[in-house]
């Protein structure tokens, strides 16, 4: 499994209901994608204690890479790059043991904490991390992620989960 990630910082007086408005109006068009499990579109208004910042962040869980690309080159990328830039999004490979986030489906937050793996770390015995995990081995940087249906405290990031897309393969993993 793969997991990406992309945010988009907004301005201070931004109107996040817009970004609301948007999840509600496009959630949707992911749900059967193929090779997507799941996409999770996050949002974060610095009012409500959250970041200092208003975020539009979505995460995508996706079975294979193939459909990653797929989306990445499909006409719905395409608006958001032309409604709100270029993106660098980051990804991360799931072991191959590790299950869907638990009660992503049932989850209003995601909240997300990064961590370095050091140098010439055995691998087979990374430090056990509660919470789904994934690691980027271009940054050696692996990320814990919490979904839960209240605001956790103690995380670099929480979001709210405005929709959860449910993709083609989404079945096939119980989501």
């Amino acid at each position: 499994m793969i997991v990406m990630h992309y945010r988009f910082t907004l301005p201070a007086d931004y109107d996040m209901g817009i970004i609301e408005h948007r999840i509600r109006e496009n959630g949707a068009r992911l749900d059967g994608f193929p090779g997507l499990i799941a996409k999770a579109y996050l949002y974060a208004c610095r009012e409500e204690g959250g970041p200092e910042e208003n975020r539009y962040a979505p995460i995508y869980f996706w079975q294979e890479a193939g459909a990653m690309q797929r989306f990445l080159q499909s006409p719905g990328f395409a608006a958001l790059v032309r409604d709100f830039g270029w993106p660098t999004p980051e990804c991360w490979l799931a072991s191959e043991d590790q299950s869907p986030i638990p009660d992503l489906a049932e989850a209003c937050f995601m909240m997300l904490n990064r961590w370095t793996i050091p140098p010439h770390t055995d691998l087979m015995a990374l430090p056990e991390r509660s919470g789904f995990c994934a690691w980027d081995v271009t940054r050696w940087q692996g990320i814990t992620l919490h979904a839960s249906s209240q605001r956790s405290a103690g995380f670099q990031e929480a979001y709210r989960i405005g929709y959860l897309a449910r993709g083609a393969a989404a079945s096939a993993l119980q989501l």
